[in-house]
C-alpha cells in the first residue's frame, strides 16, 4: 500500500455520488456547478450544505421565488430565447414538438412530479402527494378539472405555428384533450397516452370524441364504457393507457414516422421519464435533428440537447413568439354541426372541427314545431348520441331546434 492514497475533493465527491445515487449523468451535474459558479461569480468551491441545496432546488424545481427558474433571469431567459429562434427559424421540412404535463400546469391541471415546495400555481405533483402521506395542497393552490380547463398560452402559441405550417406534429402526453380544445387540427397530434375524452370502438376502429370524460370503469386495466358504437354497436372502450400497458400502436407508429423526419424537436414541459414516448426526442437527436429542451427540472436527456432551458412553458413559447414576430391568438372555443335534412327527417351531428370524427356537443335536444298559431315542444335528453335526429310531420308548417 505504498505511495499517497488520491483524496477526492469534497465538490468532485459530491458530484461522483449524487450521479451515481440517480443515474444523472456526472457531465450534467457538472455543468450546474460550472453554470453556478460562473452565474455567482463564486470561485470558492461549495461545502457539502451548498451543493446539496443546489441539487435539490435545479431537479426538484424548488426554485426562488423571484426567478423565471434556478439561475435564469428575464435577461437570460431572453437569451435562452434567441437561441431557440436561431434553432427553430429555418426552412427545415419536419417541425416536431414532445409535451408532457408542464405544458398544462398553467391552464390549472397539477403535473405529476413537482415537489411539496414546488413554485407551480398548482402546487405539489400527483405523485408528490402520493408519497407524501397525509399532505394535503394548500387553499391557496389553484386546480381545475380536466374538462373545465383552458388551453393555455404554450396550447395556443402552437396552434398558431401549426397554422402557419412552422409546425408539423405534436407528440403528446398529456391526457387532458387541450390540443383538441385549443383547435389544434387532430390530424397533426399523436397523444400517446390517449384522450380522456376520446373513446374508440374495438371492432370498426370509429373514434368519438366527447365534451366530458368518457372513463367510466374503477378497475385500472378495464377500459369498457357504458355506451355503444352507432355504426356496428359494439362496445367502446376510453383511450386511457395505464401504466403497464401497451400504447396504441397507430399513435406510436406516428410519433416515430415524424421523429424519423424531424429536423428540429422541441421538448415542452416534460420530464423524459416515461418510456417507450421519451425515447422519440432521443429519436430525433441520433438522426442528427436539433433538440431543444424546456423544462423546470433536469432530463435525462440534458447531454443529448443543443438547448436546455429551465423554465415555464409559457414563458420560454411567448419568447420565442415573440423573436418570430408571430402575435399568440386568444382562445376561442370552435365548434363544428352537420345539419342533413332528407325528406321528413332533419340530423344534427357535432364533429371534430379537423375531420369527420364525431363529436359530442349536446345533452339536449328541445325541438319546437308550429302547426298554424299554435306550438309544441319535444324535448329529448342526450347521453353520449352522436347525432340528433327527428322525423318532421307532414302537416308541420315550422320547425325550430334548440340545443345545449
Amino acid at each position: 500500500m505504498g505511495g499517497k492514497s488520491s483524496k477526492k475533493s469534497f465538490t468532485e465527491w459530491d458530484l461522483i455520488k449524487y450521479s451515481n445515487m440517480t443515474n444523472i449523468p456526472l457531465s450534467i451535474l457538472e455543468t450546474i456547478y460550472k453554470d453556478f459558479m460562473k452565474a455567482t461569480g463564486n470561485a470558492n468551491k461549495m461545502d457539502k450544505n451548498e451543493f446539496r441545496h443546489l441539487y435539490k432546488q435545479m431537479y426538484t424545481s424548488q426554485h426562488p421565488k423571484n426567478t423565471v427558474a434556478p439561475f435564469l433571469t428575464d435577461e437570460d431567459l431572453n437569451t435562452m430565447s434567441d437561441h431557440v429562434f436561431e434553432i427553430y427559424d429555418y426552412d427545415g421540412l419536419g417541425k416536431l414538438t414532445f409535451e408532457g404535463a408542464g405544458v398544462s400546469t398553467s391552464t390549472g391541471i397539477p403535473d405529476y412530479r413537482s415537489s411539496m415546495n414546488t413554485i407551480l400555481p398548482t402546487g405539489p405533483g400527483v405523485w408528490e402527494l402520493r408519497d407524501h402521506p397525509g399532505a394535503k395542497r394548500s387553499p391557496a393552490v389553484r386546480t381545475v378539472s380536466l374538462v373545465k380547463a383552458i388551453p393555455s398560452v404554450t396550447h395556443m402559441a402552437l396552434v398558431e405555428l401549426a397554422r402557419r405550417n412552422l409546425l408539423h406534429f405534436v407528440v403528446s402526453q398529456n391526457i387532458d384533450g387541450l390540443h383538441l380544445r385549443s383547435g389544434l387540427p387532430s390530424s397533426l397530434i399523436s397523444e400517446v397516452h390517449g384522450n380522456s375524452n376520446l373513446e374508440i370502438c374495438k371492432n370498426c376502429h370509429m373514434k368519438y370524441f366527447r365534451d366530458f370524460q368518457t372513463r367510466t370503469a374503477v378497475k385500472n386495466h378495464d377500459h369498457q364504457t357504458t355506451r355503444k358504437c352507432t355504426k356496428c354497436s359494439s362496445t367502446l372502450y376510453d383511450s386511457i393507457i395505464n401504466f403497464g400497458e401497451s400504447l396504441s400502436q397507430q399513435e406510436f407508429d406516428a410519433s416515430f414516422e415524424h421523429a424519423e423526419k424531424a429536423d428540429v424537436c422541441l421538448v415542452l414541459g416534460s420530464s423524459l421519464r416515461v418510456p417507450p414516448a421519451a425515447y422519440v426526442p432521443q429519436r430525433v437527436s441520433e438522426r442528427g435533428g436539433k433538440l431543444a429542451i424546456g423544462n423546470l427540472q433536469l432530463t435525462s436527456s440534458a447531454p443529448l440537447a443543443q438547448l436546455n432551458i429551465h423554465a415555464l412553458c409559457d414563458d420560454l413559447m411567448r419568447g420565442l413568439m415573440a423573436k418570430l414576430g408571430i402575435p399568440i391568438p386568444d382562445w376561442e372555443l370552435h365548434r363544428r354541426v352537420r345539419v342533413t335534412i332528407q325528406k321528413q327527417r332533419i340530423k344534427i351531428m357535432g364533429l371534430d372541427v379537423d375531420q369527420d370524427i364525431p363529436y359530442t356537443l349536446f345533452s339536449r335536444a328541445r325541438i319546437r314545431i308550429r302547426q298554424g298559431t299554435a306550438s309544441k315542444y319535444e324535448s329529448k335528453q342526450l347521453t353520449g348520441q352522436e347525432s340528433i335526429e327527428h322525423k318532421i310531420p307532414v302537416n308541420d308548417s315550422t320547425v325550430k331546434g334548440e340545443t345545449s
